[in-house]
């Protein structure tokens, strides 16, 4: 039925700030498109004329899922991310990082938001596992993870 992962999109209120940031995290563009078709809203279930498509790789393998920023322009994106985590539906993304501590202190010079400060819990097999959740600049919450 399924065969891999392909992307994970995250709607944005600004292309140019999002792509920053995210660059900023070690994504690389590898797609940058706009979409002015309205049968593009109709496959997605909306009344949408005009979009832009920006895809963000992590790494060089072309078969990797790619994180697809939208920023749609007709009509502009609406509505706030969750503002928690316990909310249904997809509440974050996660990102494994090797080093925990330095990506912790890179995100509080970048002076992101974080929900709670960096937490080294025991893990599977008594692993010390870095867990840390902090927000994109639109608000979309997002996850670093190290120990797994």
């Amino acid at each position: 039925m399924l065969t891999r992962l392909f992307h994970v999109n995250v709607c944005v209120r600004d292309m140019e700030r999002s792509i920053g940031f995210y660059e900023k995290l070690g994504f690389n563009k590898v797609n940058d498109f706009t979409l002015e078709d309205p049968t593009v809203g109709e496959a997605l279930g909306l009344d949408a004329r005009k979009l832009r498509g920006v895809f963000m790789r992590l790494g060089d393998d072309e078969n990797a899922p790619v994180l697809d920023l939208v920023q749609f322009i007709d009509p502009p994106p609406q509505g706030e991310p969750y503002p928690s985590l316990n909310n249904i539906g997809i509440c974050r993304i996660a990102f494994s990082v090797d080093d925990i501590d330095k990506t912790y202190a890179d995100l509080q010079e970048m002076q992101v938001q974080f929900l709670a400060p960096l937490k080294k819990i025991e893990g599977p097999g008594g692993a010390e596992i870095g867990v840390v959740c902090f927000k994109d600049p639109d608000g979309t919450i997002l996850e670093l993870i190290s120990g797994m």
